[in-house]
């Protein structure tokens, strides 16, 4: 069985994983792994000496671990996106579905201008292409300055970053925005560069969700370890693409109720 995570955000203070073996049970019976993007804070050097061992966790208990990059992991690897079951099945973080890649943040205007200079040294660059705009997405994941302490967990740190998230008041507009473009803009991207694709599978907006946008494939969420939303896993075996509730108990994560079966049709 491959299964599908996503935005764990390992070592991020707003994290709800505070210890790996907490993901054990999403692991059992586990042929591979693909934890596709965010799955810790890497940015600025944040946390690189930690990585050896979380990779290590998920490595001794799975027998392939895939991390596909993220905004938050730009370089933790050199997987940026998927394609699975002979092409069925697209993997990608989500951000290139977005011009600005993150349009709720308040560095929306940096992002802008750092999106602009890097396409500015590649003239020749078609910022729709997916190759473009992935390579354009990490690097510009890595020049960004944080206006928080993400690994701070005091009552200061987390007031301020509700400040930072919640005003002005674009900010929660621009993410609701996002939650609502997202399936449209996935399945278009899809649609037009990875045409084999019947189900398309991000991460990113921290909203877990399943859409089939017609026309187009289906689109799947796989939300986030952040609250409140919490998030789902996917499950790929054989011709079926399971998306299951993840849930928590006793203090573990576990797979949940399902939420939808998909039949992958012939190639």
């Amino acid at each position: 069985m491959l299964r599908i995570l996503s935005d764990l955000h390992l070592f991020d203070a707003a994290t709800q994983v505070r210890d790996l073996r907490q993901l054990e049970p999403l692991l059992a019976d586990v042929h591979t792994l693909v934890i596709n993007g965010d799955s810790c804070e890497l940015l600025h050097g944040h946390n690189a000496g930690r990585l050896p061992a979380m990779q290590r966790f998920f490595r001794e208990r799975v027998p392939e671990v895939i991390f596909v990059t993220g905004n938050h992991d730009p370089a933790i690897s050199e997987v940026h996106e998927l394609l699975l079951a002979d092409g069925r099945v697209w993997v990608t973080h989500g951000d290139i579905c977005f011009d600005d890649l993150t349009p709720w943040s308040r560095n929306q205007p940096e992002l802008v201008a750092l999106v602009r200079a890097e396409l500015a040294r590649e003239p020749a660059g078609d910022y729709r292409a997916i190759p473009v705009r992935l390579r354009v997405a990490r690097t510009v994941a890595g020049q960004l300055e944080e206006k928080v302490d993400r690994l701070d967990r005091s009552l200061r740190a987390r007031l301020l970053w509700l400040w930072h998230t919640f005003l002005p008041p674009r900010q929660p507009i621009a993410m609701l925005r996002a939650w609502r473009e997202l399936p449209a803009r996935a399945a278009a991207l899809a649609a037009a560069q990875r045409p084999s694709a019947q189900v398309v599978v991000t991460g990113h907006v921290h909203l877990p969700g399943v859409w089939t946008p017609r026309p187009g494939p289906t689109v799947i969420n796989t939300g986030s370890f952040l609250a409140p939303l919490g998030g789902h896993l996917v499950d790929l075996v054989g011709e079926e693409v399971g998306v299951r509730r993840i849930t928590r108990h006793k203090g573990g994560f576990h797979p949940g109720k399902t939420i939808a079966e998909i039949q992958l049709s012939p190639k």
